[in-house]
């Protein structure tokens, strides 16, 4: 009787940590997948990030600005001898 019983319990206990493994296992490839679109993520972002910091060096390049101001706006530059001053009523 104590011979069965000991058997029992080591094939129990065997087979509840085959089942284990096989949930640990599971886990692994569960977060290993995770793992990789996290990093496919980071990935994009990161281009995404590059794209946005390159447009914006680029709207901020003064003559981008020149050409949109004269295009869009219709603005044109001024010599400083067309520029004159204004007095007010108190000089």
């Amino acid at each position: 009787m104590k011979k069965n019983s000991f058997l029992t319990i080591f094939i129990s206990a065997h087979i509840i940590l085959i089942f284990l493994q096989i949930h640990k296992h599971t886990l692994l490839v569960k977060n290993s997948y995770n793992q990789q679109q996290c990093e496919k993520k980071i990935a994009t972002l990161t281009d995404k990030k590059q794209t946005l910091t390159q447009e914006l060096y680029a709207l901020k390049d003064r003559e981008n600005i020149k050409q949109y101001a004269q295009n869009n706006l219709h603005m044109r530059p001024y010599k400083l001898s067309q520029v004159k001053k204004l007095r007010g009523e108190h000089s």
